[in-house]
């Protein structure tokens, strides 16, 4: 596709300015220095290339220097930004009185004796423009002395003639000019200083008396500037006589109220002789701020600069200007709202295609580069106007956006010499980099590697701090990052080989992949997901954290590769108990894989994928108590599933496999609402799906693995549901199966942690069924079989998490028999699994919450002994791991709702010990921590029946110290409790007998409730 360009840009001269859009906050910002007591500070206003200063400082111009009456200005104070820069905009002449404005753009190219940045041409080009504009609304401003010192410069110079000064000054002051001009060259060395004077008297009339009371002008000072050398002298001094005149002549009756000289610009002075330093560098602009300097703004004279830096004049030796006398604004990128009103008012009514250009406008976050912006623009409306088909996949990549931004490039680079300009494209590579990083690129790819050249480069506006880092860390305007790297800049390519090997040597992969992902988009995708994958599996939360650092940062040219990211962030922030987030990323991978379907509707991996995306979904739901929204997405992933297997041939059996998965996890949420029957049937459903898988191919061992899982499931419904002896076949048929999967493969870590999980639910259905002896059996062998995985991997972490689950409830069945000695043995041992666990994962939160249960336990025993003090100790150490769990992840509803089980068995405990204060301080804090869990979960039964047991204690607490009407209400609020809970699951018998129980207590001791 071509397009032939043939109209102007959106992004020039008038056209522009008739798109001006936002900059509400500057606007008002300057209407200030227009109406209220005029500010001792220049107004400065700074910011990258291409972002629309000079567009800014020509909307100030010729749309707002406007002065308000007082009563009008008073109603605007109260208006929004907008409303005011709308106000001022389209206010009636009637309204306002118009400001002299004054334009100077040292970028301006020197044409003639029109030289902007010269000390003296670009003076008279001001004093040029400051009598015209007040000419033009009925003003008269008179710069006698700098006339006079103007003329004696040339005449110092052999310059001074009738053309030259023709072309150097206005017609109307030619006069007195001309007088000048012979008084100088006719009268005798003493009296030239009265006949000048006498000159002014004559020309100025009674505003020269005015003036000469203002400036306090005598004949010495007409000599000073005749006694001057032309050179070193005299031109320096010119900036101070026009100042000094410019203050006179406002202070005049007939000045106008106020005056703005707009420069423009700024940074040109430098071009691309940034590499200056110290005095050099501040000689070039010396004369504007000696100019400046002497204006009494305090007079009405506002002066306005822009330039891409703010100004450093405090830092100059010669005419410094503190800091506090500058108000530097940041003229910033568009947002996207506002983006997309420039986008309106141009002419391109597709919201698509505007969002398109948007979206490559885009820098970073909600920032949208102005210039781009434009310029993307011009494309989309000459296609139009050539009636060229432009859709939003293919604008971004039309030849016509990348010369595009290949002169954005140039722009942003304009004032920066070759080598400076190598050196950025190198750093473009850099996610961000300090004076190391940068002397390693400028070593490798040859190019200057001082400390010098580096204080310089960091002083241009498009490198940018990175505060978060510290001092001294920088990175490159992100357009020209993005751009470089767009357009295949070899330098900024060669750069991001060199950084992904020095990365790799510091070990600092995250880095690297980003590096890796910039060279190869791919390699750095499978790399990223690989590493986070396992490092996600490891608990290694700070390695997860550092990939996500650069995640956002990644090239994802596939929706399905986008999906799997997205899929592991889901995971992560799962994990963590950040629910909100974790949710967003699975809808955004589901997102990404319907998009990838959309393109290629028989893909069944990406099926598979959202399938599996889907039904941790589900998961998430199902933690969040969510049980509506849980089931709704298991069966949208059985149905993903189901659509894959009719598509599949050899991929049939993972597919099977992940539908399995679904179907378990879709029984155990329709087991914990009681829905018993259905439960059974997802079970039975993910046996025979299973089954399928093996019926294809009988050793897949994970089939083999993940039938016990569904067997152990059956099983738990079936001690739910007292069917014993049918519990009791389907562990012993889970175990069976996890067996034969060993059988094959011997060291099949997961098959014998699900093994030993098996045997330890056997031994809970055991104890329950007071078969203590086959109980201790099937705990011990669940231990075995925790530690012949541990064997083959010692730092496997769910082994040891489980082998200290199944010690703990050894423990509680020792407890039970009266077995304390072994029962705290018992404890100590899980509590030793749980330590080990975590130092090999400090942060896995699960561990965390499963040691505070164990704490928990020996509490329980300690208090059953009598030991009080070691019994809160262990509450205390209990409610202390909980903590650093939900340190990392606040919303993990399990340790609060184990927070509140260990803060409620401290308030019995200090029932018990008639420290009636602080149990009341416990069951509140108890209260506390459920209310936390169900503002997250609110159909939560476990937490709802906690919260009910805690309300209960603190009741009859409340009774016993004969504080009725409180207990009444605790005691209401637990049966509300127990009620909520029935309602969510209407067939869960150990609920309703809790209720009635708590109900007979009420009739029994008469309260009315």
């Amino acid at each position: 596709m071509s397009i032939n360009f043939r109209m102007r840009s959106l992004t020039n001269n008038n056209r522009a300015l008739q798109l001006f859009t936002d900059r509400h906050e500057l606007t008002r910002v300057f209407a200030g220095y227009l109406h209220d007591e005029p500010a001792e500070k220049i107004l400065s206003f700074s910011g990258d290339g291409g972002n629309g200063k000079s567009l800014l400082l020509k909307f100030l111009r010729t749309q707002c220097c406007k002065q308000f009456r007082g009563d009008i200005w008073q109603k605007l104070q109260t208006k929004t930004a907008a409303e005011v820069a709308n106000y001022i905009e389209s206010a009636d002449s009637w309204e306002f009185e118009q400001v002299p404005a004054i334009p100077h753009d040292f970028g301006q190219p020197p044409n003639g004796d029109d030289q902007p940045q010269d000390p003296f041409y670009g003076l008279l080009m001001l004093r040029r423009s400051l009598s015209r504009a007040a000419t033009e609304l009925n003003y008269r401003l008179r710069f006698p002395l700098y006339d006079f010192a103007c003329v004696w410069y040339l005449k110092q110079k052999n310059r001074l003639t009738r053309e030259k000064l023709a072309e150097l000054f206005p017609a109307e002051e030619m006069d007195l000019l001309i007088e000048i001009v012979n008084a100088v060259s006719d009268t005798s060395w003493g009296t030239i200083g009265k006949a000048v004077l006498g000159i002014f008297d004559k020309h100025l009339g009674e505003n020269f008396r005015l003036y000469l009371q203002r400036r306090g002008l005598k004949e010495a000072d007409v000599q000073e500037i005749r006694g001057m050398d032309a050179e070193t002298e005299l031109i320096n001094e010119l900036p101070r006589y026009l100042a000094q005149d410019l203050n006179a002549a406002m202070a005049q009756k007939n000045a106008p109220p106020r005056i703005v000289l707009f420069f423009d610009t700024h940074e040109a002075f430098w071009g691309e002789q940034r590499q200056k330093t110290g005095i050099l560098y501040f000689q070039r602009d010396e004369w504007l701020r000696y100019f400046l300097a002497e204006l009494e703004l305090q007079a009405g004279i506002v002066a306005v600069i822009a330039g891409r830096e703010a100004p450093r004049w405090e830092e100059a030796d010669n005419f410094p200007i503190p800091q506090q006398y500058i108000d530097s604004q940041l003229v910033s990128h568009f947002l996207p709202t506002d983006a997309d009103v420039y986008l309106r008012r141009a002419g391109i009514g597709n919201e698509t295609l505007r969002r398109s250009a948007i979206a490559y406008a885009t820098v970073t976050g909600n920032q949208v580069h102005p210039l781009l912006l434009g310029l993307s623009a011009d494309v989309i409306l000459q296609a139009q106007e050539q009636r060229v088909t432009l859709t939003p996949e293919d604008f971004p990549k039309t030849p016509e956006i990348l010369n595009k931004a290949k002169y954005l490039i140039n722009l942003l680079l304009k004032y920066a010499d070759r080598e400076f300009g190598y050196a950025v494209h190198a750093l473009s590579a850099c996610r961000s980099f300090n004076f190391e990083i940068y002397r390693l690129l400028a070593e490798e790819l040859h190019f200057s590697n001082t400390k010098p050249a580096f204080d310089i480069l960091t002083e241009f506006s498009f490198v940018w701090d990175v505060e978060q880092l510290g001092e001294d860390w920088y990175r490159i305007h992100d357009l020209l990052r993005r751009l470089n790297y767009e357009n295949g800049n070899k330098i900024t390519q060669q750069a991001h080989v060199v950084l992904e090997r020095y990365y790799r040597q510091q070990g600092q992969v995250a880095e690297a992949i980003y590096h890796a992902n910039r060279l190869d988009w791919q390699r750095g995708v499978y790399e990223w997901k690989e590493v986070f994958e396992e490092a996600l599996q490891k608990s290694s939360y700070q390695q997860c954290r550092s990939l996500l650092e650069v995640r956002n940062e990644l090239i994802i040219n596939k929706y399905s590769q986008l999906g799997r990211v997205s899929q592991s962030e889901g995971d992560y922030f799962a994990e963590l108990a950040q629910h909100p987030a974790a949710q967003t990323e699975y809808l955004e991978a589901v997102a990404a894989y319907n998009q990838e379907l959309s393109i290629n509707p028989d893909h069944t991996t990406t099926l598979n994928n959202k399938g599996n995306t889907l039904q941790s979904l589900g998961n998430l739901q199902t933690k969040l108590a969510q049980h509506t929204q849980a089931i709704e997405s298991y069966h949208d992933a059985i149905s993903t599933y189901n659509q894959a297997l009719n598509l599949a041939t050899d991929y049939k059996i993972y597919i099977l496999n992940n539908k399995g998965s679904a179907l378990d996890n879709l029984g155990n949420v329709q087991t914990k609402l009681a829905q018993y029957s259905e439960a059974r049937q997802s079970y039975t459903d993910a046996v025979f799906a299973y089954n399928q898988a093996l019926s294809l191919f009988p050793n897949q061992i994970d089939a083999l693995n993940n039938k016990g899982n569904a067997l152990q499931s059956i099983g738990n419904l079936q001690t739910k549901l007292a069917h014993y002896n049918e519990a009791i076949q389907s562990y012993t048929d889970a175990i069976a199966a996890y067996d034969q999967a060993l059988s094959l493969a011997p060291n099949y870590i997961n098959a014998l942690n699900n093994k030993g999980n098996a045997l330890a639910k056997l031994g809970n259905l055991q104890t329950q069924l007071v078969h203590y002896n086959e109980a201790i059996k099937s705990y011990t062998d669940a231990i075995a079989a925790y530690d012949q995985a541990l064997n083959v991997a010692p730092n496997y972490i769910n082994a040891l998490n489980n082998k200290g689950s199944a010690l703990a409830k050894l423990g509680n069945l020792q407890t039970q028999l009266a077995h304390y000695k072994e029962a705290i043995q018992s404890y100590t041992d899980a509590i030793a699994a749980y330590d080990q666990a975590l130092s090999l994962a400090p942060d896995y939160i699960q561990i965390m919450s499963n040691k505070g249960s164990a704490l928990q336990s020996l509490g329980d025993l300690q208090t059953q002994l009598v030991h009080y003090n070691e019994a809160i100790k262990s509450y205390t150490d209990a409610i202390a791991a909980y903590d650093q769990a939900l340190n990392l992840a606040p919303n993990y509803i399990n340790a609060l709702n184990n927070k509140g089980s260990a803060l409620a068995k401290l308030g019995d405990l200090q029932t018990q010990l008639a420290q009636h204060t602080q149990a009341i301080q416990f069951y509140s804090s108890a209260i506390a921590a459920y209310d936390q869990a169900l503002n997250l979960a609110p159909n939560d039964i476990y937490v709802l029946n906690n919260k009910a047991l805690a309300l209960q204690s603190w009741g009859k607490l409340l009774l016993q110290l004969s504080q009725k009407p409180e207990a009444i209400n605790h005691l209401q609020a637990a049966l509300v409790a127990f009620n909520r809970s029935l309602a969510i699951a209407p067939g869960d018998e150990y609920i309703r007998n809790l209720r009635d129980e708590l109900q007979a207590f009420i009739e029994k001791f008469s309260l009315n409730l």
